[in-house]
């Protein structure tokens, strides 16, 4: 975790995570398995760590994919829903082929193609759990229990682009979660960058209050560095930074920045230009 702390410290994030009622947007261009996935074990523990109920929807991969990486980099422990996104992307898959798998690996709630609405009254349902365990926590005197709502953890959003979606309903099925999660959640989405998602991209960067865009080196990949990552504040948090200085008052200032990272086996360093992993 000293590599995520080294992150959050840098966005000035104490939690490890954004303000509430914000949108993260994190993409990738031209790194494989080094892209942007690095930063989930990062927003899920960081949730985990927070008391806060985190989601992970994936349109890419199974659990057993995340709960691996998550055992490698020693984050076991960290607890959370997951939600089976592939069955909106697979055509003619067998039904009742989820079901078999164990209760362990079995994910909490399976989004197949098409059915949005029953999706959004779990999530609804979800919120609406989180918040009454606040509200308990907090008559309980839990000091340590945060007065926020649900991290939701999108993954491979572009998929459904791939498939020949219109970019409006993807915009849309964001736009539906953000609402449901209300001012109190946390909505991170996961894209790859390319020529078929770019106008994709182009309006969640409109929708999004933090940017992470992942790319390779000019000079590629070494041992030492896998790629860099720019940190920007994204269209809506430049329009609520100027609500705010408008108003007289001062929202957290938030700092574009640029890290390079290093992905091991069962890690990630992240750390400044010219700066090398191994001091850290």
């Amino acid at each position: 975790m000293g590599s995520y702390k080294t992150l959050s410290s840098s966005l000035n994030w104490p939690s490890g995570l954004g303000d509430q009622g914000t949108v993260t947007l994190v993409t990738s261009v031209g790194l494989g398995a080094n892209d942007g996935t690095v930063l989930i074990p990062h927003f899920l523990t960081s949730a985990h760590e927070q008391k806060l109920p985190a989601i992970l929807v994936s349109f890419t991969q199974t659990y057993n994919h995340y709960l691996h990486i998550m055992r490698k980099m020693g984050m076991a422990k960290t607890k959370f829903k997951f939600v089976n996104a592939l069955a909106t992307t697979m055509v003619g898959q067998k039904e009742g082929g989820l079901e078999s798998l164990p209760l362990v690996t079995r994910p909490d709630y399976t989004l197949r193609r098409g059915e949005w609405s029953g999706f959004f009254q779990w999530l609804s349902d979800q919120t609406t759990i989180a918040a009454t365990a606040t509200a308990t926590g907090a008559a309980a005197g839990a000091a340590e229990v945060e007065q926020g709502g649900v991290v939701l953890v999108v993954d491979g959003l572009c998929s459904l682009v791939d498939l020949g979606m219109d970019i409006s309903e993807a915009v849309w099925f964001m736009d539906c979660c953000r609402r449901i999660l209300g001012s109190k959640g946390r909505i991170v989405v996961g894209v790859l960058l390319d020529e078929f998602t770019e106008d994709l991209v182009r309006e969640l960067v409109r929708k999004s209050h933090y940017y992470f865009g992942f790319t390779a080196l000019v000079s590629g990949s070494s041992r030492d560095i896998s790629g860099q990552v720019t940190v920007v504040p994204g269209q809506l948090y430049c329009q609520l930074q100027n609500l705010h200085n408008n108003s007289g008052g001062s929202g957290r200032e938030f700092k574009p920045l640029v890290l390079h990272y290093c992905v091991s086996d069962t890690n990630v360093q992240f750390f400044s230009p010219g700066q090398s992993h191994i001091v850290l």
